[in-house]
């Protein structure tokens, strides 16, 4: 996996206050993703291992944005992705369901302040 350079880190700061669309090609192994600024332009094209960890990486830190997923896997390919995405959808929906708890979709974008010690 490549490290992100400072000049990087600063042209994403830029990049933070604009609206961002990412267009992700999903492989077995490696995905390719390419991320376009508001007026159509390239800004990233890079390859991504297809793993979590690899995937919270490089998206964890960009804005919200919009993004538009190809899959490859032959004929269904495309189906059991959205088949798999939907099963989790609906697991996290009757969790939330069960629980009573209210659904909060950037939980993890919060700052959450720990209690103070004692």
């Amino acid at each position: 996996m490549k490290k992100i350079s400072t000049v990087m880190a600063k042209k994403d700061e830029k990049n933070a206050s604009q609206k961002l669309t990412i267009g992700l090609d999903l492989g077995d192994r490696f995905s390719w993703y390419c991320v376009l600024n508001e007026a159509g332009e390239v800004v990233l094209e890079q390859k991504v291992a297809t793993t979590p960890k690899a995937m919270k990486e490089v998206f964890g830190g960009m804005p919200r944005s919009r993004m538009a997923l190809e899959t490859g896997g032959g004929k269904n390919g495309k189906k059991r992705a959205v088949i798999a995405v939907a099963r989790k959808l609906a697991v996290l929906l009757h969790r939330l369901w069960v629980s009573g708890e209210a659904y909060e979709p950037l939980r993890n974008q919060r700052e959450v302040a720990l209690p103070a010690a004692a």
